[in-house]
């Protein structure tokens, strides 16, 4: 039975010998309040192809890959059929069982079923949703400009609606992996698999150019850390030994000026520098330059051309995005920036694939494209990510009116719950030697800061220095100020690292991917989260397990926050477990105003003033001793502890109770007025 590594009043729900790389036979199940249940087979998806494509990809696996190139099975059986030497600690390394499926079920696609539309795919393997008028109704429908939609069911929201559909003829599938699942080895399988099918099978349909995009900076660089001299293809078991003689993939990062070569291009950006080379590309001006092009560029090491350019004039591509679901946004940019890609080359985009823990359109729904489903539930049975707890704070009810003057002593007592709680993480982690790491979400940047400055103040009680705690200000979409990136790029990245000293992150908004800390283990989120926040990335930046710790040790990540912070995070219920839920759609509006038509029976109402007299004479009777308190509470006598509730996230199972006392009292000024409004109110 694995152990938490932090104590808990009952044992955390898990699956005995679950293995995360065999294919998942049983999973756990909100059963009635506070109770859960085993349920035999797959956890069933929501999304409307994976349920059926499943079940095809399983029998395909179960008879060996029957029609798959040799390659391809040469690949697979290398890859999964075997353990390979260890590459963390002394274990046999072994790829997860999501990361097989994903590659199985595009090469299953692109080799056996050979579609290269998505209207095909949705025909064929669309699920048929029961207990509804419209589950089973899937329209398509194409305009005058060639824009194509498809009407379906979308049983996340219960209801009907439409969805864009990728333009005719460009094959677009979507991979929804869970945060910390390992979608960056799947990448590397696609590159791998279309590389070498093209090489040895001498087949066309593969590529051998490869645009990885990243939505911001900070994801680039994680991606540039594994893939930057090809080492995550060196240091894994991608490639076999026989083969590696055959790999000259020509790796290209951000910054890299170099003419492209004809073939064999791995190209690593963000979007913002596609979008830079769409705005820079070559117009000629006059009748000179159209003749003789662009003028030489002064460095010959140089490419007189854009990126977008250069990418332009390959033979072949395939594209892969990592956390797609920023590809509507910047009013469509990034999708409109490889859409010229697809345009322009040749044959157009060889594939076009997504990854993404929650890949969603600006209307939050799923994209009807995708073809492999690892929700956040099936990863934390699997054991590849802490176990997120919900954290309630069972007697205190959401502040109101908070300015930065006041911030610390409205959030105090959640502040201190995250800090008592991060004193029993660091010292439960310091037994397997490792540093837990406190990250809280604040509205403002002044309010970051005042949060910061009232955790140093009272540092020395929780073993906190001012300088182990790091303030980020980010602006309205979560991206660090480019006046505090340079600073604190390298030292947010190096968290982990065990000679690091920070102990705290205090952040505004979410702090967007990218900027995954394997150590954090609290959470505390302090904002008004609304409902356009996906509760994935609001929790994803502490899912990942720390390196080097025990499977047998379970890792935890306690979720705190105010009442709306907790029902955004609980949407993962509803995601990750399929709890019998319902949610009614909105009506549509009504709108009431005066018609003509109706006047004749217009009723005129007459208007009253209210008429009263004072009793002067009978003041002098009046005892002002019987009259009652206009003021009675115990708020300011109350116990200033706080009771703290811990259940599994995505089964609602209470495992924890705890009590912290807090340190931070109201503002006079606050308790003041508190009294006012309610001698105001009673009066």
């Amino acid at each position: 039975m694995p152990q938490s590594i932090v104590q808990y009043d009952k044992t955390l729900p898990y699956i005995e010998d679950r293995s995360p790389w065999e294919v998942p036979v049983s999973y756990l199940k909100k059963k009635t309040a506070n109770e859960y249940e085993l349920v035999p087979g797959r956890r069933p998806s929501k999304m409307l192809l994976v349920n059926k494509l499943r079940s095809d990809v399983d029998h395909w696996r179960n008879e060996g890959y029957p029609g798959a190139t040799a390659t391809s099975q040469e690949l697979l059986a290398f890859w999964f059929d075997q353990s390979h030497p260890p590459v963390f600690g002394n274990e046999p390394f072994h790829f997860y069982f999501c990361q097989r499926e994903a590659i199985e079920t595009i090469i299953y696609l692109f080799e056996i079923k050979k579609f290269t539309d998505v209207i095909p795919l949705i025909q064929e393997y669309h699920e048929k949703f029961s207990g509804n008028l419209f589950a089973s109704t899937i329209e398509f429908s194409e305009d005058l400009n060639g824009k194509r939609k498809v009407k379906r069911y979308f049983p996340e929201k219960d209801q009907e609606g439409e969805q864009e559909l990728p333009e005719k003829e460009l094959l677009r599938y979507a991979i929804k992996m869970a945060t910390g699942s390992g979608k960056t080895f799947v990448m590397a399988f696609v590159v791998v698999w279309s590389y070498f099918n093209r090489l040895r099978e001498k087949d066309r349909r593969y590529a051998n150019n490869f645009l990885l995009v990243a939505p911001n900076v900070i994801v680039y660089e994680r991606l540039a850390k594994d893939f930057s001299n090809g080492k995550v293809f060196m240091e894994f078991p991608f490639i076999p030994d026989a083969w590696k003689s055959q790999w000259k993939l020509n790796i290209k990062l951000r910054g890299d000026e170099s003419p492209l070569s004809a073939e064999n291009n791995f190209i690593l950006n963000n979007i913002h520098q596609l979008y830079e080379s769409r705005a820079k590309e070559f117009n000629p001006n006059t009748i000179i330059e159209a003749i003789l092009g662009r003028k030489p560029q002064s460095d010959p090491g140089k490419s007189p051309q854009t990126l977008l350019e250069r990418i332009k004039e390959l033979d072949n591509l395939l594209v892969m995005n990592d956390e797609a679901h920023h590809v509507h946004d910047d009013e469509l940019k990034w999708n409109e920036s490889l859409l010229a890609i697809h345009k322009n080359l040749p044959g157009g985009l060889k594939m076009w694939v997504d990854f993404s823990a929650t890949p969603k359109t600006p209307e939050n729904t799923y994209y009807p494209w995708i073809i492999c489903d690892y929700p956040l539930a099936q990863a934390v049975e699997d054991r590849i990510v802490k176990v997120p707890l919900i954290v309630h704070s069972v007697n205190k009810k959401d502040p109101e009116k908070i300015t930065k003057d006041n911030v610390v002593q409205k959030y105090g007592d959640w502040i201190s719950a995250s800090l008592a709680r991060w004193k029993e993480h660091s010292e439960a982690y310091n037994g397997v030697k490792k540093k837990p790491v406190l990250f809280i979400m604040a509205e403002k940047n002044a309010f970051a800061d005042k949060i910061a400055e009232s955790i140093a103040k009272r540092g020395a009680t929780y073993g906190i220095a001012k300088d182990e705690i790091m303030v980020i200000h980010t602006d309205n979409s979560g991206d660090v100020r480019k006046s505090d990136l340079e600073g604190l790029r390298e030292e947010a990245r190096d968290v982990d690292n065990p000679k690091n000293k920070i102990k705290v992150i205090v952040s505004v908004l979410m702090l967007r991917e990218g900027w995954d800390v394997q150590n954090v283990t609290i959470v505390l989120g302090l904002r008004a989260f609304d409902s356009a926040i996906l509760p994935e990335q609001a929790i994803g930046r502490g899912l990942r397990l720390m390196r080097d710790i025990s499977p047998d040790r379970t890792q935890t990540l306690e979720v705190i926050g105010n009442e709306n912070f907790e029902k955004i995070v609980k949407q993962l219920e509803l995601e990750g477990v399929g709890i019998n839920t319902t949610k009614t759609p909105p009506p549509l509006p009504v709108t009431i105003a005066p018609e003509k038509k109706r006047l004749t029976y217009d009723i005129e109402i007459p208007a009253t003033d209210f008429s009263y007299t004072r009793a002067y004479k009978n003041l002098s009777g009046i005892d002002s001793k019987k009259f009652p308190s206009l003021f009675s509470s115990s708020k300011l006598s109350e116990d200033r502890k706080t009771l703290l509730k811990m259940e599994v996230m995505n089964l609602g199972v209470e495992v924890h109770q705890t009590a912290v006392e807090s340190e931070f009292l109201e503002l006079g000024r606050d308790l003041t007025s508190y009294i006012v409004t309610q001698v105001m109110k009673k009066a």
